[in-house]
């Protein structure tokens, strides 16, 4: 298989060309006075364009020609990059000598206006000479100024499908998928409408075969008319629509046809008609084009289905938008990875039992393991282990890189690639970028969007922020499963362009893919071997050092134009002061974790660097050339020794990511704080030193993210906050001295969340705080001496309110019975209020609270059908009555709903003759563990079942527990076990209950 850095040139190349008109680069121009040769390398880009294209479609080939186009687009990148490096360099010298108030113009001594026009003219003219190189060179292929953008490549040719009325499908598992698939192609619908029934999954995932055994299934011989057209990357109406009628009546309208002929055609076939159309491998996401394509199939019977395979659920919410009466989009059957068995049945060579060694079978499992359930991959596997069936080879083949596999007949892992090729150039560069992470690594969502800014793979679009930009390509990614969620974002605010606890993965093929992608761009020194992996090129521009001990010295084998650099597990290796003197084309710079007391001097040198993380150093202090780094634009100092920032930090005018929590002993911000005019986030959490914040403040008017989450020290707020008019997120939880909020609240008018968790110091809300109309989720819980909420709240358009733990709130305003936007309130241990907060749920309807019946027949399918509903709070009343114990086993199936609250309720008898019924009963029903409040009221057991006795492991996300009328259980679980335990309610006494609690935090 070809790959390699040549995959990305394209796009390097189109990312620099489009830079050359920034606004910003044609004043420097003007500035160095070197307009004349910007614009000569910008007019001879463009001349490129069409080779640029032409050279980076068909380097994906095998023969001769393709490796030199191969070499063509490498020498090209290369001088792309030399090119960026070049006017980058420019540009900041320009903002030292010019445009920033700060004086670092002696430390940078080379730059002298005469020898920065000398180095500079230098420079230019070597890369102009190399840029009449490549259009000289790109001259002895003709075809590629002849290239016909719209033609249908060999890639398509090589991906297109068929069916036959009589194909037997051969197809290994997807027996689930395909009843589902079946249910709602045979399902009546009462004639209202034309299904269309998306089928989505990774390319390699099956759904082409899958689609085929629906399509050839006996069952699917109800309709009139059944037609299979692949649709593929390239979008063309006419020969869709040609693709169906050619399907049915077996002759190809003329390629000269209209549409409107064309739509003739297709109405006399499909009028009146139950139809099944398959629309496989659809690619386009464009909402017009969609439309267009099901208004020529509406002349169809209602009850018609349409079955579309994708690998983008872009697709299937642009299919979902579209406002034609005659058609709805069920929701999608989404393909997931197969059972590793499965997989090694697909890939097992045939006559397995005449192999030589009886030990192959557990070989190809584990490489069948490899194949993460993607049947492409493993019948690209399996032809090649067909081919090679020895102990050796097949060793080979599972410790090996498997996309290192070069088979291209077999097309291995060409399903993927080829959604990769489909890709944008910007999105094709942020995906090589991926590679840079450990395989299997968690990746920090919005750190990942501020090293793709870093390194310009960001570009503004209609005047968007880079990072929604950004944001746009990671949902693109996670729709092409080539990034998938580890943990979800706590907040979903609508215009929130920062999720600090989304953190994203990548399943171990795709990754092996993106390594591929970035060929020789990318490089890796790992452990105490201490060589870098590819020492025959120091021209590398992403590198990895993993696992380097105190004494390594791989920092001195970096490529001096290396761009970005990680330290994954490095703690000890040092780095002395000019470590970093000979890689000045930094523009990332990943430190976190290593255990240094202070950054190599050679750091404040980069002047290019744009990303810094050094998180977690034992630095107390940073030196004040911090302010060097004036193209900064994403700083990391979470978890330092930090005891105060540099006076000169306002310096950093690009700053726009700032994240401190955790600094521990930060006890003051410098007044230039406020001089940080483009700071968009800033997380203070847990800075618990932290007393006051400067006056400045206020000036951080761009500012869309703060959090100052438990800093507990923080008595007040300066009235200069409230001139953050763009703040959407503000977290004050756990700021336990904090007495009020400031009065002008109401002129943070873009406020979408605000979280006063904990807040115990707060007595009451001032007025203004129901102006703030964009607000939409407001926790006020355990705000212990709040007493009453404003009078106007229900001017509020609030989604979300929670007062939990509020103990001492009198009453709810009559004005929040008129706050119809309500989804959600948790009203827990609010007894004064309590029956307000059940009245506000009845008169809004909220859903996600049910109540069962523990004594009737049914509860155990009660609690299966809950799975969906969006039920999140749970009351099991009468569990005294459950006699059904040969069924309960299956309430177990709790665990599969994601509820928040949950309670189990015996009524007491007069007998206790049945504790061992009560403790079956409990051990049964074990809660998911997103449990954050738990009550249990008249347990009768003497004991408690093991979840309880385990209850850190079941519930670790507990915030409140209510025990009530456990008369004759001996002990309390170990409540002081529960990392987030904020509330304590038991009307029982237990008297080993500090025993337990003591046991549990030893």
């Amino acid at each position: 298989m070809s790959g390699g850095a040549e995959m990305i040139a394209g796009a390097v190349v189109q990312r620099v060309a489009g830079m050359l008109g920034d606004n910003a680069w044609e004043r420097i121009q003007l500035l160095w006075n070197f307009q004349e040769d910007v614009q000569d390398m910008k007019s001879k880009m463009t001349d490129l364009k069409v080779a640029l294209s032409y050279a980076d479609k068909h380097s994906r080939e095998t023969d001769d020609d393709a490796l030199v186009l191969r070499h063509w687009l490498n020498k090209y990148k290369s001088v792309a990059y030399d090119m960026e490096d070049t006017l980058d360099e420019l540009l900041t010298n320009a903002m030292i000598w010019e445009n920033n108030p700060c004086t670092v113009k002696l430390f940078f001594s080379s730059i002298n206006p005469l020898i920065v026009r000398i180095t500079m003219s230098i420079k230019m003219r070597n890369i102009r000479m190399k840029l009449d190189k490549i259009a000289e060179d790109q001259k002895k292929f003709p075809s590629m100024q002849l290239a016909n953008p719209t033609g249908q490549d060999s890639t398509d040719k090589w991906r297109e499908t068929f069916i036959g009325h009589t194909d037997e499908i051969e197809m290994v598992g997807r027996a689930r998928e395909k009843k589902e698939i079946l249910i709602k192609v045979l399902q009546n619908d009462g004639g209202q409408e034309i299904s269309i029934i998306p089928v989505v999954g990774l390319g390699g995932m099956g759904k082409t075969t899958l689609a085929k055994a629906v399509y050839t299934d006996k069952e699917t011989h109800m309709f009139d008319v059944k037609a299979w057209v692949h649709v593929s990357m390239e979008f063309q109406l006419n020969k869709i629509v040609s693709g169906i009628i050619s399907h049915v009546e077996g002759s190809t309208p003329a390629n000269i046809a209209d549409l409107q002929y064309l739509k003739s055609q297709l109405d006399r076939i499909l009028c009146n008609k139950l139809y099944l159309i398959i629309l496989d491998d659809l690619w386009e996401e464009g909402w017009s084009k969609l439309e267009k394509l099901m208004e020529m199939l509406q002349s169809g019977k209602k009850g018609s289905k349409i079955i579309v395979t994708t690998r983008s659920e872009k697709v299937v919410n642009t299919l979902s938008t579209i406002r034609l009466s005659y058609f709805h989009t069920v929701d999608p059957i989404k393909l997931v990875g197969m059972p590793i068995d499965e997989c090694w049945f697909i890939m097992k060579p045939r006559n397995m039992e005449n192999c030589e060694f009886s030990d192959l079978v557990d070989i190809g499992k584990e490489i069948a393991q490899r194949c993460s359930g993607v049947p492409l991959v493993a019948k690209a596997l399996g032809y090649v282990m067909q081919k090679h069936r020895t102990r050796e080879e097949w060793m080979e083949i599972k410790n090996s890189n498997i996309l290192d596999t070069k088979d291209d007949e077999e097309g291995i892992l060409k399903g993927l690639l080829l959604s990769y090729y489909h890709m944008p150039p910007q999105l094709k560069l942020c995906f090589m970028y991926c590679s840079m992470f450990p395989m299997s690594h968690v990746i920090d969502h919005d750190c990942l969007i501020q090293q793709w800014i870093a390194l310009g793979f960001v570009q503004d679009t209609d005047g968007q922020p880079l990072q929604k930009v950004a944001m746009e390509y990671v949902n693109e990614l996670l729709g092409m499963s080539f990034l998938t969620i580890f943990t979800s974002p706590t907040v979903l605010a609508s215009r929130m362009l920062f999720k600090p606890t989304l953190k994203l993965h990548m399943h171990d093929m795709v990754h092996e893919l993106a390594r591929h992608v970035a060929g020789n761009e990318f490089s890796h020194t790992n452990g105490a071997e201490n060589r870098n992996t590819k020492r025959d090129n120091l021209n590398f521009h992403y590198h990895l050092l993993l696992n380097q001990n105190e004494t390594s010295s791989a920092y001195k084998s970096l490529a001096t134009k290396v761009r970005a650099l990680h330290f994954r597990g490095c703690d000890k290796m040092h780095l002395p002061k000019q470590a970093f003197s000979h890689t000045l084309c930094l523009r990332v710079l990943d430190l976190g974790g290593r255990q240094v007391s202070e950054l190599p001097s050679s750091v404040y040198k980069l002047k290019l660097l744009r990303y810094l993380d050094a998180s977690s150093l034992r630095i107390s202090s940073f030196s004040k050339s911090f302010n060097h780094l004036l193209n900064l634009q994403a700083l990391i100092l979470s978890n330092t020794y930090l005891k105060t920032l540099p006076t000169n930090i306002g310096c950093l005018q690009k700053l726009q990511y700032f994240d401190l929590s955790g600094c521990a002993n930060l006890n003051e911000l410098p007044t230039s704080f406020g001089d940080l005019s483009s700071l968009l986030f800033l997380n203070l959490a847990s800075c618990h030193e932290l007393e006051a914040l400067p006056m400045s403040f206020g000036n951080l008017n761009r500012l869309q993210f703060l959090s100052l989450s438990d800093c507990y020290k923080l008595n007040s707020l300066p009235e200069s906050c409230c001139q953050l008019h763009d703040l959407a997120h503000l977290d004050l939880s756990d700021c336990y001295n904090l007495g009020k909020l400031p009065d002008c609240i109401d002129q943070l008018s873009k406020l979408e969340y605000l979280n006063m968790t904990s807040c115990s110091k707060v007595q009451a809300l001032p007025e203004s705080l129901c102006k703030l109309t964009m607000l939409r989720h407001l926790n006020l819980s355990y705000c212990l001496r709040l007493e009453n909420l404003p009078s106007c709240i229900g001017d509020l358009q609030l989604q979300s309110l929670d007062i939990q733990g509020s103990f001492l709130l009198r009453d709810l305003p009559n004005s929040i019975f008129n706050m119809s936007t309500l989804k959600t309130v948790d009203g827990t241990f609010t007894y004064l209020v309590s029956s307000k907060v059940e009245k506000l749920r009845e008169n809004l309807k909220l859903e996600g609270c049910c109540k069962l019946d523990g004594g009737s027949t049914d509860l155990c399918s009660r609690i299966t059908e809950l799975k969906k509903t969006h039920c999140h709070e749970l009351e099991i009343q009468g569990l005294e009555d459950f006699k059904h114990l040969e069924g309960i086993e299956h309430a177990i199936l709790l665990n599969s709903l994601k509820l928040t609250k949950l309670i189990f309720s015996w009524q007491p008898k007069q007998y206790t003759n049945e504790t061992a019924h009560h403790k079956t009963v409990l051990g049964m029903l074990v809660p998911p563990r997103s449990v954050h409040h738990l009550a249990i009221k008249g347990y009768c057991g003497i004991e408690l079942p093991k979840w309880m006795l385990d209850i850190r492991s079941y519930l670790p996300q507990l915030t409140t527990i209510f025990l009530h009328g456990l008369m004759e259980c001996n002990r309390l679980p170990p409540l002081g076990c529960l990392p987030h335990l904020k509330c304590l309610k038991s009307r029982v006494l237990v008297q080993n209950f500090m025993e337990t609690t003591e046991a549990a935090r030893s």
